[in-house]
């Protein structure tokens, strides 16, 4: 019985144990081959075959059949054989196995949104303007989910907009606000091209920032654009891209660029973005347009001070040309009022052109140029002379540059540039005592660039936008100037050549949704024969919105300078015949940096608008040069060198009036400049010439009607109250004493030895203007009468000859306070067909 009881319970352990095993060994080694079977079949298959509950609902696998084969599977390989190709899916709990519908993933899907923004009618790119894209709903108030601006080219770009529908709304100044529904439910990126329609604008008067200093008449005599207590000589000026070096004209009457070409301008005043590099002053980029592409065009302007023709139009469906020719000759018409004074004969001549060609939608190639001339030239007469010259300053200009969509996130542009300048100085003595015995003296210059650009805009998402590029520049530079012309040793600049390579990078970053950073660089390596540097230019800029109206913002740049100006004595003082040296070993790189803090406030309806600005720069490694150099009869520009620092400071308090029949703004500007150089007045600071204490800019428009409009532009800036003098000694010749003295009279060797160390007279400009638009038949257009004081039509100095004098120091320039009035009269009358 024991035996039997013992036999039993080991049979029954055996059983468990082999029972235990029976399922792993059917799954191993289980196999199947189901061909269009009913799933519900499958299933009840595998339920005899493996010990698993298998639950399901009855509609989730109604009318599925399924195709599967399976050797030597276990339960997890049949399951998922069986359902791989359905919309099921299997899930174990406890000790049963479920079968449900798969759960619809919740992906977001994200869809780019580009194109370029064009004028309906010229096909122009708009810059600047204002892309919106707001949410369709339910609610009483869309609200704006997306937004940007289009860049120079027009482009724009919105990275990552959630998969949705949306209404786009595009603005600019002087269009019809554009809308249209997107359906970006179904698609995975939208590229949406945008024509807007030119509006009649009834705010004629408006204000755009910059653009009073770059395109009006009212600059300085010879100066050119003023940028926060930094000499116009520092300015960069860029025309599509391409490096303009000088094109100032003579006297400020007559537009530095012809207007009627342009179709953007850009002025950064402020914390210059790592694009730009190598001029500590402001930055001038103007575009010009393209041409009209479906007509026609031309118009023509002739007036008392300089006449213009424009044609433009279509060559084929995809290209259009643009070309433009202006004479300025704002000597011709000052005797007819004023009789007494003889003008010097100043002249400019200006050609700009373009050629566009649209390659597909998404690219375009462009190629433009530009050449200009300008000419100064005075007689002056003195005891048993005379003296005759005849200066001039041309430009020229060559670019051809490709720009196009690479995808809705990224936009490109390359460019090929070649640019010149050159300047010559011709004097000429007549002896009326000593016939035959005549003598001449010349200066020439020239600076050449072939430069390589290319530049990539990458849209990375809602928080980043990548700016990236590299340039590289060949430069050759010559000359050699005379002791007569800079009252100076004469020095040679012979054959030249220099290489410079730049790469920047910024990264536009929203912090948050009203705080905007923008953070960069920009590494130059400038290689020559006379030397080899390097150095990395850091740009930080932030702007935070504090409300609807009110915007605060601040930057930080710093700025490498290693091509210099030379406009410290002699005629490149007094008139705009400057040219530019490159740093070697024995000249560094100037380095500034500049801090910025402002704020803006607008009126809700934009009709007004307040700023203010504070600014503080420093610049070491500052450049100044001997005058008194009798002595010396040096070739090297190096030998005469003064190494400096300084650091200006200010304010700027501008008020806007931006809509209405009258429209307006006032600009009050309180700056310091101060310089030291241990060479002159023992180190202690003094303040430049071209530091202006307070200066008042004032603008208005009026709109008479739809017909007639009245404009006002007025300059004041009082003169300086220190003058430097020298000290006359042969063994400290360039040492110099600083002493009050209300004005200045003269501007010439004796009285203004050293320029570093004196301020100009002061400066008042004044201009009125009536204009009247007309329409004859396809005719258009507007005539106008101007009145302005003497400044650009006169010549503000008096030359003046002293034969007993060494021969660079036989002239002097004495300048005449000309004042605001008289006021000269000039009529305009510009057709357009």
């Amino acid at each position: 019985m024991k035996i039997r009881l013992t036999l039993f319970i080991n049979i029954f352990i055996c059983s468990l144990f082999f029972c235990a095993l029976e399922p792993q060994i059917v799954n191993a080694q289980q196999a199947f081959r189901f061909e269009n079977a009913p799933l519900r079949s499958a299933l009840d298959s595998l339920m005899q075959w493996y010990p698993d509950n298998i639950v399901y609902l009855d509609h989730d696998i109604e009318n599925i059949t399924v195709w599967a084969t399976c050797s030597q599977c276990t339960i997890r390989d049949a399951l998922n054989a069986l359902l791989g190709e359905t919309q099921l899916q299997w899930m174990r709990l406890g000790n049963q196995i479920i079968i449900k519908k798969r759960e619809q993933e919740t992906i977001k899907q994200f869809i780019n949104v580009s194109g370029v923004v064009r004028d309906s009618v010229t096909g122009e790119c708009i810059a600047g303007a204002t892309i919106m894209l707001k949410e369709i709903s339910d609610q009483p108030i869309q609200t704006i989910k997306y937004w940007c601006s289009t860049n120079a080219f027009g482009f724009y770009a919105l990275p990552k907009v959630q998969s949705n529908n949306y209404t786009l709304i595009a603005r600019a100044v002087g269009y019809e606000t554009f809308t249209h529904n997107l359906d970006l439910t179904n698609v995975e990126s939208q590229i949406l091209n945008i024509f807007l329609q030119q509006k009649e604008i009834v705010m004629s008067g408006v204000t755009v920032e910059g653009r009073r200093s770059v395109l009006s008449s009212a600059e300085t005599f010879a100066r050119g654009i003023y940028f926060r207590s930094v000499p116009s000589d520092q300015n960069q000026y860029l025309l599509d891209g391409g490096r303009i070096y000088n094109p100032s004209r003579f006297g400020g009457v007559l537009t530095t660029f012809n207007t009627a070409m342009l179709s953007d301008v850009q002025v950064a005043l402020s914390g210059p973005p790592p694009f730009y590099g190598g001029r500590m002053g402001g930055i001038v980029d103007l575009a010009l347009r393209g041409g009209m592409r479906h007509s026609f065009s031309a118009s023509t302007s002739v007036g008392s001070f300089g006449s213009s023709l424009t044609l433009e139009g279509p060559i084929d469906n995809s290209s259009t040309f643009l070309i433009s020719g202006r004479k300025g000759y704002p000597d011709a018409t000052i005797q007819f009022f004023n009789s007494s004074v003889t003008p010097s004969d100043a002249n400019s001549f200006e050609f700009t052109g373009k050629i566009n060609h649209r390659i597909s939608n998404n690219s375009q190639i462009s190629l433009n140029g530009y050449i200009s001339n300008d000419s100064y030239a005075n007689d002056v007469s003195g005891v048993g002379e005379q003296l005759s010259n005849n200066f001039s300053w041309k430009n020229s200009m060559l670019n051809l540059r490709w720009s196009g969509v690479a995808s809705p996130s990224l936009f490109l542009y390359s460019s090929l540039v070649y640019s010149r300048y050159n300047l010559e100085l011709n004097h000429k003595f007549d002896f009326t005592q000593i016939p035959l015995a005549n003598e001449r003296l010349s200066s020439n210059y020239s600076i050449e660039d072939i430069s390589l650009r290319a530049h990539a805009e990458s849209y990375y998402d809602n928080e980043h936008t990548i700016h990236a590029g590299v340039e590289i520049v060949s430069r050759s530079v010559s000359g050699y100037v005379s002791e007569f012309s800079i009252q100076s040793a004469p020095f040679s600049l012979s054959e030249l050549y220099l290489w410079e390579l730049s790469v920047y990078l910024q990264d536009q970053w929203k912090i948050l949704s009203n705080v905007l950073a923008e953070i960069g660089g920009r590494a130059t390596n400038f290689t020559s024969k006379q030397g080899s540097f390097s150095a990395i230019d850091p740009r930080f800029s932030v702007i935070t919105l504090l409300n609807e109206q009110t915007r605060a913002y601040a930057s930080v740049s710093a700025v490498n300078q290693f091509i210099h100006t030379f406009r410290n004595s002699g005629v490149c003082l007094l008139y705009p015949t400057i040219f530019y040296y490159p740093s070697t070993e024995k000249l560094p790189p100037s380095t500034s940096l500049q801090a910025i803090i402002g704020i803006q406030r607008e009126t809700s309806e934009n009709a007004y608008r307040a700023s203010t600005e504070i600014y503080y720069r420093i610049t070491n490694n500052l450049h100044e040069f001997k005058t008194d150099t009798l002595l010396s009869t040096t070739n090297d520009i190096s030998d005469l060198l003064l190494l400096g620092a300084s650091r200006s400071y200010g304010a700027i308090f501008k008020i806007e009036k931006r809509l209405g029949d009258l429209t307006g703004s006032v600009t009050y500007n309180l700056s310091w400049n101060l310089q030291s150089f241990a060479e002159i007045n023992n180190g202690v600071e003094f303040a430049p010439p071209f530091d202006r204490r307070h200066e008042i800019q004032f603008t208005s428009r009026y709109t008479l009607s739809e017909k007639w409009g009245l404009s006002l532009l007025c300059v004041y800036a009082p003169g300086q109250s220190y003058v430097v003098t020298p000290k006359a000694t042969s063994t400290n010749p360039v040492n110099i004493n600083v002493r009050e003295k209300s004005e200045i009279n003269a501007l010439s060797y004796n009285d203004f030895l050293d320029v570093n160390g004196s301020r100009l007279p002061g400066f008042q400009r004044l201009e009125i203007n009536a204009s009247r638009r007309f329409d004859f038949g396809r005719l258009s257009g507007h005539f106008s009468i101007r009145f302005v004081n003497s400044y650009g039509l006169i010549d503000p100095f008096r030359w003046e000859l002293d034969n007993s004098q060494p021969l660079r120091y036989r002239w002097k320039a004495i300048f005449r306070d000309t004042g605001i009035f008289p006021l000269y009269p000039s009529l305009e009358m510009t057709i357009k067909l």
